[in-house]
């Protein structure tokens, strides 16, 4: 099962993303990107897209994130993602359009003692 939710700060808009991403999720994604697109056209904040503990993503996940792409256009989202979404942003060519940030703690786990 997965979450989608939408942190509205004063400089940033965060979608939080966690668990499996899929078709059950999407009355929520729709629901999200619609209140993205509201908020985008009042305030032009930029928008972050948290999918660092996604475990699953399919093409409703995939769907999602190229509607965000939309719409914020001209400006771009960016996307922690996670390994399977980042590898479904490489494959889908996904990736094009979003702006892939890294794991802001895959620094810290690789310098970790025992890694």
């Amino acid at each position: 099962m997965g979450d989608v939710d939408l942190v509205s700060a004063q400089d940033v808009l965060t979608v939080v993303l966690t668990g499996e991403i899929d078709d059950e999720l999407r009355p929520g994604l729709d629901a999200v990107t619609a209140e993205v697109d509201r908020e985008v056209r009042a305030s032009a904040r930029p928008v972050v897209v948290d999918a660092t503990a996604v475990s699953f993503m399919d093409s409703a996940g995939a769907a999602f994130l190229a509607k965000l792409a939309v719409a914020v256009r001209p400006a771009r989202i960016a996307v922690r993602p996670s390994g399977p979404v980042g590898f479904l942003l490489q494959v889908t060519r996904l990736s094009e359009v979003v702006d892939v940030q890294p794991d802001e703690h895959e620094d810290e786990q690789q310098d970790a003692p025992g890694s």
